[in-house]
């Protein structure tokens, strides 16, 4: 045991007292810090819209006198953990508007009327800017710098002739091995440590963040992973020194297997499956047409059953007093919006409701309403599948980047911070539920007559 403590403080004292131990540490403390910086600059400004959204909505809401006017959103929170791992914060909608008739969607071309929303700027070049994070620093860096720690621990003592030295005594070759590879961790732990150090008092000098107990777990978490992750990389270092002569040799390898898994393969993978998908699915026209269709499967039911009930229209199912009659078509205005095939919603406007018997009518909206939702479900459903299937060739192109490590790690960080795409996937889900117990409220309430229609 004496002498692996001895391999290893050598490893060690030689790694520390080395100029790339201060470059390196340089480097990875301004990368670290600059990347927070704009990362916390970033939680600020979605938090400050996040907030300011809340605040209209809720706004709005002590505004809602009738059924009619029900238009709640659900609003998405940044996460204070996207400092160290943006993910998908800055991706997809971070509002939905809940409406009854209208499906919860998203299309990769922008529409009128689509009810998820994104606030702030989409400059692709800004967005770009913003992947910057912790993580990102230590993929490249960190495993750059365990490369660099790592090329020469065995093939550079064969150059030098001092391996043949150190195993003419007593020692085991396992031991060496060992002691080399915990040498070079205990070098590069406080690096790592550091790093994450200032990246959280840097957060933490921010106003507006706010950490608790599960999200420093969630840190510690990350900074285990991290050491992990490096150890990888430092563990690879170490093998090529050991297969290798020379340790030029040793670097030109390490540093092409390194830029293949850091750079390359993650982005090739992503390229391959976008230019060559897996599931293919219809132009997204088809689906909004589809679901057009379904509207106009609505409309026949819905005017099937008004004339079951005798009337050619909603406006003839209103009893007006007889002085009135004549001028019923300026007291009923009825009005929709077809939302380019993809929603149709309809209100009408009663006036002088005191002078016209409204009992018939309501009875019908209170089968058209419950009708046009479980077709709105159905238009749903068609619009969600160009969504499903993006999902299912990003995850088959995640599937693929998971043969590098340097994704592993990436993957595994987004999940730990739930920064990660499902995250996002589960706020539009919780979107679609929170529409679900809306509409359980109108009927609880009987509701569904009076959320399109205004008595004046």
């Amino acid at each position: 045991m004496s002498m692996l403590w001895l391999v290893i403080q050598r490893e060690f004292v030689s790694n520390v007292l080395t100029s790339r131990f201060l470059i390196g540490l340089i480097v990875c403390l301004l990368s670290t810090a600059v990347a927070v910086f704009v990362q916390v600059d970033n939680y600020e400004k979605r938090l400050a819209g996040y907030n300011a959204a809340v605040q209209e909505a809720e706004a709005e809401a002590q505004k809602w006198e009738l059924y009619y006017y029900i238009r709640p959103k659900a609003h998405r929170k940044p996460n204070p953990l996207g400092i160290f791992n943006v993910g998908a914060e800055n991706f997809g909608a971070n509002t939905v508007t809940i409406e009854l008739a209208k499906p919860v969607f998203e299309l990769t071309f922008p529409i009128g009327g689509e009810p998820a929303q994104k606030r702030g700027s989409d400059n692709p070049f800004l967005a770009m800017f913003l992947t910057i994070d912790v993580v990102f620093v230590f993929k490249i860096v960190l495993s750059a710098l365990a490369i660099l720690f790592a090329f020469n621990t065995i093939s550079g003592e064969k150059e030098d002739g001092t391996l043949k030295l150190v195993l003419s005594n007593a020692i085991p070759r396992d031991m060496i091995v060992l002691g080399k590879y915990l040498g070079g961790m205990l070098s590069l732990f406080p690096i790592v440590l550091i790093s994450l150090i200032v990246a959280l008092v840097i957060a933490l000098s921010s106003r507006v963040t706010d950490f608790d107990g599960n999200h420093i777990s969630h840190i510690v978490l990350i900074f285990a992973v991290s050491l992990l992750y490096v150890s990888t990389w430092y563990l690879l270092g170490l093998l090529l020194s050991i297969w290798t002569k020379t340790p030029a040799t040793t670097l030109i390898l390490s540093m092409v297997i390194w830029v293949m898994l850091t750079i390359v393969h993650s982005n090739m993978a992503t390229f391959v499956v976008e230019q060559f998908p897996p599931y293919q699915s219809k132009p997204e026209a088809a689906y909004v047409q589809s679901a057009a269709d379904v509207w106009d499967q609505f409309r026949k039911e819905r005017d099937i059953y008004i004339k079951q009930r005798g009337y050619e229209n909603l406006r003839d199912s209103i009893a007006w007093e007889p002085e009135t009659r004549s001028e019923r078509t300026n007291r009923f205005i009825s009005f929709f919006d077809i939302g380019f095939g993809f929603y149709l919603i309809e209100g009408y406007i009663v006036r002088d409701i005191d002078k016209a018997d409204t009992s018939i009518f309501q009875e019908i909206l209170g089968y058209q309403e419950p009708l046009r939702i479980a077709y709105a479900d159905k238009a749903e459903e068609i619009l969600n599948r160009p969504a499903k299937e993006r999902e299912r060739n990003a995850k088959f192109a995640d599937a693929l980047s998971r043969i590098s490590f340097a994704d592993v790690y990436h993957f595994a960080v987004g999940k730990i911070a739930g920064t990660d795409r499902q995250s996002y996937n589960n706020f539009i889900q919780d979107s679609r539920a929170y529409k679900r117990k809306i509409v359980e409220y109108l009927k609880d309430k009987e509701g569904f007559p009076m959320t399109r229609v205004r008595l004046i």
